[in-house]
């Protein structure tokens, strides 16, 4: 047990941390064809013609991809 688990954290970090960051940017691509959340708001909006809302839902996206990314590097330096 005490030889495996520490050779085993390191993948296991990077594999969710990976999953994690492709489930948050194809929440913003299934909700924008018709699944909800953000990306259906963006839609919504867009067909609106209420572009104010949609390019501040477009710099929410781009700050919480940001922000995720950053994170994600960080983890990534502590544990791989």
């Amino acid at each position: 047990v005490f030889a495996v688990i520490p050779q085993v954290i390191p993948p296991f970090v990077s594999f969710t941390i990976y999953r994690w960051d492709i489930n948050i940017r194809m929440s913003t691509i299934i909700g924008f064809v018709g699944g909800g959340g953000i990306g259906f708001l963006l839609a919504q909006w867009i067909r609106l013609l209420d572009y104010r809302a949609a390019g501040i839902a477009v710099w929410f996206i781009a700050i919480t991809v940001a922000i995720l990314d950053y994170t994600s590097a960080e983890i990534r330096a502590r544990f791989v």
